[in-house]
């Protein structure tokens, strides 16, 4: 009942003339999409988002540098072991917009070329790659490759993940890479041993995003690698091939812009500064932010600060333009913005990649139980040696999906999901979209879609429609298998509904990087659900998106300074 052999005596097994058959293919999609959490969770810092989160030290709302994570859209990716797992993660790596796929393995595999995939040597590989998936047998040639030496050649904001066998790490030097700073963060789902220790350094780096050794944990996985077991059995009994037999071998100048922010990128200093004044907050605070906004013609507002009229009123009549650092603008008065004659503009599309990625990676944490698997990993009660059924998760691919928003975060998790071989893809908004139909989407009232989905995307802008739209009604309607996810904001949410539904097990889980409060309180009942995958509100917070937000700011301020369209304004 595995791909891995590496626990079996295969020279005494062959020795005995008896047949061995394993179970690969039928787990690839599952391990695969393993893969693609630990990826997304290692380089967006879910494990110390969480931490934060528990320790009530959010800090997302005042420092815009805070929790930046690494982003998978534009960057080099290398496998290691191009097999059938291997391939199928190159799959899902396409819809994430990765700028050059490498592997490497003992030969060129055909198949690479239709996948986008340069074969190079291993040296090759480790030294040029942002992402390095292992997903190669574990062998003596492998046994230990990831080490001192390995770690060295690894980019500094690499990220490592591990879905292969945990002896592929020498994990004394991924421990020391990893508290050193030598690499970004490791995703793993196998080490050394398994279970891990409780009193593991693995659990006490905030860099690693661990699961309980649960790559093929779905039901429909298991349920078909226990078939192909049973079928390999019956075929040797009956001296027919195996299905799957392991083979033995050997001038602006004039104007003033207030930024709201002091860790904004520099790129949006830089900018401003070229034509106009730039004065900094001396704070994140509403305080800090009137003691030096008298009298600026522009504002680079960033931040959860409300943007209301106490604070119009003391910047004065000289401001112009408002040039937001979000996509949303429920926390702006824009009934005053439009009472003064101001323009305003906000920063959608360019996060919409760091954002659909945020979603795609909880809904594979929820759905596959990874704060559930992390408390287990802690508490030593590890038990997928055991019990075959521990900790199964909910599949995505061959799932009805349901985006509830189809805008452009919307289309970008739609996308995405196209490598996931989802069965159905709903929508629901206001009107239907022509694009829809090239991404296999279909329109639906909102009814319809809460019904039949196994997934529930929020992708919504909070307004007065959208407001606690997910209630006990909402939640009474859903699958009892069914996976929520809110990236859009918390109050779309009736939270103590959502509670009571995740308690009673009415729905399956919750994937939350958006909720109410925020930062959320530490005592919340969020935080003792072990079906509640969460992140501290940072679906953008990647360095490349950062950078573009600000920039795209920056020149929204520099056009409404001038008198022109702002390139995305907020329509009053």
């Amino acid at each position: 009942m595995s791909a891995g052999y590496n626990h079996v005596d295969l020279q005494e097994v062959k020795a005995k003339g008896i047949k061995i058959g394993n179970t690969p293919v039928v787990l690839n999609n599952a391990v695969a999409d393993k893969a693609v959490l630990l990826a997304l969770g290692a380089a967006q810092r879910v494990t110390e988002g969480r931490w934060h989160i528990e320790r009530g030290t959010w800090n997302s709302f005042f420092d815009a540098q805070w929790m930046l994570g690494q982003d998978i859209s534009g960057s080099t990716v290398g496998i290691i072991g191009f097999g059938g797992i291997g391939q199928a993660i190159a799959r899902r790596l396409k819809a994430f917009d990765i700028c050059k796929l490498l592997y490497t393995g003992h030969k060129e595999k055909p198949e690479a070329q239709q996948l986008g995939a340069t074969f190079v040597d291993q040296d090759t590989l480790v030294k040029n790659s942002d992402f390095i998936f292992l997903a190669a047998p574990l062998s003596e040639e492998t046994r230990e490759m990831c080490n001192e030496d390995f770690f060295c050649k690894m980019k500094k904001t690499g990220v490592l993940i591990n879905i292969s066998r945990g002896q592929l790490v020498d994990q004394p030097a991924l421990i020391k890479a990893l508290k050193n700073g030598e690499i970004f963060a490791a995703g793993l789902d196998v080490t050394t041993p398994e279970p891990l220790n409780t009193d593991s350094e693995l659990l006490k780096l905030p860099n690693v995003f661990l699961t309980p050794h649960l790559g093929s944990a779905t039901k429909k996985t298991r349920n078909a690698m226990a078939e192909l077991a049973a079928k390999n059995i019956l075929l040797g009994l009956a001296d027919q091939p195996l299905l799957s037999p392991v083979i033995f071998e050997s001038t602006m100048a004039r104007f003033k812009v207030l930024i709201t922010n002091p860790t904004l990128p520099e790129i949006a200093h830089n900018l401003l500064k070229e034509k106009c004044d730039v004065i900094i907050s001396p704070g994140f605070d509403k305080a800090s932010i009137i003691s030096v906004i008298s009298g600026v013609d522009a504002l680079l507002w960033s931040g959860g600060v409300p943007l209301d009229k106490q604070v119009l009123d003391a910047a004065g009549p000289r401001v112009k333009v408002i040039g937001l650092m979000s996509s949303g603008y429920n926390h702006v008065d824009l009934q005053e913005v439009k009472a003064k004659g101001i323009k305003i503009g906000n920063t959608p599309v360019v996060h919409n990649n760091a954002v659909a990625d945020k979603a795609l990676l909880l809904a594979l944490g929820a759905a596959q139980r990874v704060t559930e698997g992390r408390w287990h990993i802690e508490r030593g009660t590890w038990n997928s040696f055991f019990d075959t059924q521990w900790m199964l998760g909910q599949d995505i691919s061959g799932s009805t999906v349901g985006i509830i928003g189809f805008g452009g975060i919307g289309h970008a998790i739609a996308r995405r999901l196209k490598a996931f071989d989802i069965s159905k893809l709903l929508y629901t908004g206001h009107k239907e979209k022509p694009e829809a139909q090239q991404l296999g989407a279909t329109f639906v009232d909102q009814d319809t879609l809460v019904k039949n989905s196994d997934f529930i995307f929020l992708a919504a802008p909070l307004s007065e429609e959208t407001r606690e739209m997910c209630n006990e009604d909402f939640f009474c309607k859903m699958k009892k298998t069914g996976v929520l996810i809110n990236i859009s904001r918390g109050q779309v949410v009736d939270q103590p509904a959502l509670i009571k539904a995740l308690k009673n097990g009415e729905i399956f889980a919750a994937g939350l990087d958006v909720m109410t409060p925020e930062p959320l309180n530490t005592d919340s009942e969020l935080l003792n659900l072990p079906n509640v995958f969460l992140s501290p509100h940072l679906g953008s917070a990647t360095k490349k998106t950062l950078n573009a937000m600000a920039e795209l700011a920056a020149k929204n301020i520099l056009l409404g300074l001038a008198d022109q369209p702002l390139l995305c304004p907020v329509i009053l």
